[in-house]
């Protein structure tokens, strides 16, 4: 397996494989190629955006990108898509992932406290991110309205 930070060559393979992550269960979503590589570009668009890649040859078989982002007196790793592609899943690839994101943050001029994100309520993911650290804020709600 080959670790490494994201390059916009990387979008192409990241695309396919978020199609495939996020069309499986429990998700259930059909992305098409251009949704996918939309958003991954869209994420990884400005200077404090931050991506990471596993490859298994020429196969994305884990991505997660986000932004650093202040608050108060400290940065933290805001994730804003994290996945893994199904052929990989259940084989300690997202706890890799994650443990080479963590030693990546620690390489960053600034220190970064926290790595943040959002996740549905009841679905495994929230297991998978307990068992590797996270724990789920009480005081916050997350909230939507439309346009």
């Amino acid at each position: 397996m080959d670790y490494r930070v994201m390059k916009q060559e990387d979008f192409k393979n990241c695309a396919l494989s978020l199609m495939k992550a996020f069309k499986e269960e429990p998700w259930n979503e059909e992305w098409t190629y251009e949704q996918a590589y939309t958003r991954i570009d869209e994420i990884m668009s400005a200077r404090v955006s931050r991506g990471y890649v596993i490859y298994d040859g020429e196969v994305v078989v884990s991505m997660l990108c986000g932004r650093i982002m202040t608050y108060l007196g400290f940065k933290e790793l805001w994730v804003d898509e994290f996945s893994v592609h199904p052929d990989y899943q259940r084989k300690g690839i997202g706890t890799s992932m994650m443990q080479y994101v963590r030693e990546q943050l620690k390489q960053e001029q600034e220190k970064i406290s926290y790595i943040v994100l959002n996740t549905e309520k009841g679905y495994p993911s929230v297991k998978f991110y307990e068992a590797n650290g996270f724990k789920a804020d009480e005081s916050l709600v997350f909230m939507a309205a439309d346009v």
